[in-house]
């Protein structure tokens, strides 16, 4: 059911304020890790990949997929179950297996992971939003400016409920950026759009 522009209003506004009680105050940046080729079955699916190195409470993200009607490449979503060559994935942190409605027969998971280390070092920074609008939500603080280790490279950009560990809410996809040595990498703008 789409929501009204005042409804996707009203829900933005709910990730600056206190409710949800983890609000979105800081934006950090994530590496993608390597293809890892996987597959599915059952119900809820169990992730067949050999010597995947994921652990319970990874984040990954799904691509290239075969079957997995219930599944959204791109989206982010949380290892549980983890053995040595299979895994199940959870909308939530520490949440339930889901059904991905038909098996995977061919697709990748990558490994997200946030950066850390250099000097000065990685740091998460605060973002504040301004009132939603149009079904928006913008920041106020004209965007953040975030060390980058050597070596560091940024593939994705999110929004966490605190400077350390806290909950990510939310992720985008940028170009790739890779840093030889120390640097910045500027967020112009963080912007978070109600879809539905």
């Amino acid at each position: 059911m789409p929501a009204t522009t005042t409804g996707k209003n009203l829900m933005l506004d709910a990730l600056k304020g206190t409710n949800p009680a983890a609000p979105i105050t800081h934006v950090g940046l994530l590496t993608k890790g390597p293809n890892k080729s996987i597959t599915s079955t059952g119900s809820p699916d169990t992730f067949t990949s050999t010597s995947h190195g994921f652990s319970n409470g990874d984040i990954v993200v799904l691509s290239g997929l075969t079957g997995g009607a219930g599944l959204v490449a791109g989206d982010p979503y949380f290892v549980i179950g983890v053995t040595t060559n299979t895994f199940q994935l959870a909308l939530t942190s520490g949440g339930s297996a889901i059904d991905a409605t038909s098996d995977v027969t061919a697709g990748t998971a990558n490994k997200l992971t946030e950066l850390s280390g250099g000097s000065p070092a990685y740091a998460r920074v605060a973002i504040t939003f301004a009132a939603a609008a149009g079904g928006v939500l913008d920041d106020s603080t004209n965007g953040a400016v975030i060390n980058v280790p050597a070596g560091g490279v940024v593939d994705y950009v999110g929004g966490w409920s605190a400077s350390t560990a806290g909950t990510l809410q939310v992720i985008d996809d940028v170009a790739q950026e890779s840093f030889a040595g120390q640097g910045t990498y500027t967020v112009t703008d963080f912007k978070i759009t109600a879809s539905t």
